[in-house]
């Protein structure tokens, strides 16, 4: 069996790099003068413990996430900010969150901040009918806003109300009001304008009147 060309000089900087978290590609860069190459550290460094930011973030996150109540995803969140020093307003990589969630005991538990930990079927079931309560509203809020102004497409109006309650347009509530503006004074420049109350009434369905009779 050919001896290693790696001296136990090399060895041990080639530990002391990966247990901070260096990659092997990085470790084989650094030390390829010395004998390292990528194959030689998959084959000798894939049991060193490495001791880099996830594994402090792991060993904080852990304790509580094995509690009854687990943790919350907001609170969850908030350690993945500090310890990467993602500011709380941009958005945190997708790659970091699978990263540290694929790390995670299994018997960690996310929690979501919807549900109160003591009560959990309790916040299901007002959650559902409040939803239902919320969408029944809102089919009764478009059907209003259809009659008043038959032009208006059912769906986008219901579409639009949503993303305004939300904030779930691209830039936000600002930003679709904004747009809605800049539409609206377009068209009035483009079409003359008539209220509602000025709108001829729709003709009636005669045959389907009959039917319900």
């Amino acid at each position: 069996m050919a001896k290693s060309k790696v001296t136990e000089e090399a060895r041990a900087r080639a530990i002391q790099m990966r247990s901070k978290g260096a990659q092997y590609k990085q470790i084989a860069e650094s030390l390829s003068s010395e004998g390292v190459t990528f194959d030689w550290c998959k084959r000798n460094l894939s049991t060193v413990k490495v001791y880099d930011t996830d594994y402090f973030l792991i060993e904080q996150i852990t304790p509580l996430g094995v509690r009854p109540e687990g943790i919350a995803r907001s609170e969850l969140n908030r350690f993945i900010r500090k310890a990467f020093g993602i500011e709380s307003g941009e958005p945190i990589p997708p790659k970091i969150l699978q990263r540290v969630k694929r790390a995670l005991p299994d018997d960690v538990f996310v929690r979501p901040d919807w549900m109160d930990p003591q009560s959990a079927e309790a916040t299901q079931r007002a959650i559902v009918i409040g939803t239902t309560i919320l969408m029944d509203r809102l089919e009764e809020l478009t059907a209003d806003v259809c009659q008043l102004c038959p032009g208006a497409s059912a769906w986008h109006v219901r579409d639009y109300m949503l993303k305004q309650l939300t904030g779930d347009y691209p830039g936000g509530p600002l930003v679709q009001g904004q747009h809605m503006e800049r539409a609206v004074e377009r068209m009035v420049v483009r079409m003359p304008q008539i209220t509602p109350s000025e709108r001829p009434p729709l003709a009636m369905d005669t045959e389907y009147e009959a039917l319900c009779m």
